[in-house]
């Protein structure tokens, strides 16, 4: 009998061989699942967070097939997976479309339904981690008579890789990386961390060993150690310095990595503090003159390009909470003083060369009079809405000459001692700082 061959990443055998009937199949080993009706596949995890999906998704999925996946973890190391994503069909105990997690030591658990639906069964945030290297997911759909697409339901979106055995947390989040240094009996288990760098630096490093109860512990001190802090406000593509238009310009990727798109009320920006939280514009959450409370309505939060397009396909990061500043009055429609909100996310965010977070400043070292900035978004230029991420380079002015230009004008917006003023100093482009950060 004909054996494999392997080509790459990739792993065919002879359709005379035992496998999926009538068709050769392929083993990825960073891969999605197979085409075929019935059929499985072998995945390695990895310390950073891999994604797996049930076939052709996000689009609906067809009806009448079955595959299971196998994720498997180097030795010393279990497997996590947590779905971001979960919409199948809903049936009476998951007799119908379903998901099941299995793995040596435990029952199978089986998922049906809505994420945040009460029918069917979700598994909502619920985590699963191996109690050894593998982890099992089966995807069953039932055959139906209609089209196989005809149905809405798109199917799952999970995200897997490796954590430490024994410990409840991954021992190598994005920020981090590990390398077993165990010698052939040691106990307990010994890991090598280090930081993703740049994106991250080390707050402590070092060989680390899992003791009881599962936790991580630094050999020198015996305490529980956080390794890796994410880096502020060093773009991997910076502006050119010699720049020197005040005018609006195109940004590219990398420019501004901190940049967020946020879709609330409308379209609306911000900015990634550490991994975890998006600095916006209180407004943007609770508009002016507006009686919604915002108690039904998303908070969709984009990041990782200039193209709005591009953030959309890299998908939504999930809110959390909402923290708004106490000062901010949504029924005073010219008082802007204290609007800010934080938007915490459901999940810490991979940091690389397209997501990083800004840099919080003191409260004087940078609004000196002349100090030239950049303020970015997606606003409108001209009377029309922009679908690419542009800036401009924009002096800070004098409180005086801020105050001049709204009494100039007759304007009445509150210009508070927690606002500043940018633009130009002759007067004609001055506009508090609070609205260039939409």
């Amino acid at each position: 009998m004909p054996g494999p061959r392997v080509w790459g990443k990739y792993l065919w055998r002879s359709p005379h061989s035992k496998g999926c009937p009538g068709a050769m199949w392929w083993l990825l080993l960073w891969g999605v699942l197979q085409a075929c009706p019935t059929r499985g596949s072998v995945l390695l995890a990895q310390e950073l967070p891999q994604q797996l999906t049930s076939p052709g998704y996000p689009e609906p999925y067809g009806k009448g097939q079955e595959s299971s996946t196998d994720i498997k973890a180097p030795e010393g190391f279990a497997v996590r997976l947590v779905f971001q994503d979960f919409d199948l069909g809903p049936s009476q105990d998951c007799a119908g479309d379903s998901v099941t997690i299995s793995f040596v030591g435990s029952d199978p658990s089986q998922f049906c339904g809505q994420q945040g639906s009460p029918l069917g069964r979700p598994p909502g945030q619920r985590e699963f981690v191996s109690s050894g290297r593998s982890l099992r997911l089966t995807f069953r759909t039932q055959p139906s008579s209609e089209n196989k697409t005809a149905h809405l339901h798109k199917g799952f979106l999970a995200l897997y890789q490796t954590v430490a055995v024994n410990y409840s947390q991954p021992i190598s989040e994005a920020s981090r990386g590990s390398e077993a240094i165990n010698a052939p009996g040691d106990n307990p288990a010994k890991v090598q961390n280090h930081c993703q760098e740049p994106y991250y630096q080390a707050a402590a490093a070092g060989a680390l060993t899992c003791a009881t109860p599962g936790t991580w512990k630094d050999r020198q001190d015996g305490e529980e150690v956080l390794q890796c802090m994410p880096v502020c406000g060093w773009p991997v593509t910076p502006i050119a310095q010699n720049q020197t238009t005040l005018g609006s310009s195109r940004a590219k990727l990398g420019n501004f990595p901190w940049q967020a798109f946020t879709s609330i009320h409308g379209r609306g920006g911000g900015a990634l503090l550490g991994d975890r939280w998006i600095l916006t514009a209180a407004h943007t959450v609770y508009p002016k003159d507006s009686v919604s409370l915002r108690k039904n309505q998303s908070v969709n939060v984009f990041l990782g390009h200039t193209a709005i397009d591009e953030m959309l396909k890299l998908g939504n990061h999930p809110v959390h909470r909402v923290v708004v500043h106490p000062d901010y009055r949504q029924n005073e429609s010219h008082n802007f003083s204290g609007d800010i909100a934080l938007l915490e996310l459901q999940h810490s965010i991979p940091l690389g060369p397209n997501v990083l977070p800004v840099c919080l400043p003191d409260n004087e070292t940078l609004y000196r009079s002349g100090l030239l900035g950049y303020v970015s978004g997606f606003g409108m230029e001209m009377g029309w809405l922009t679908t690419e991420l542009k800036y401009s380079r924009l002096p800070v002015a004098p409180r005086e000459a801020c105050n001049a230009w709204l009494q100039k004008r007759q304007r009445p917006e509150v210009f508070s001692d927690n606002m500043f003023c940018v633009g130009d100093e002759a007067g004609e482009s001055l506009e508090p700082g609070r609205r260039r950060l939409q």
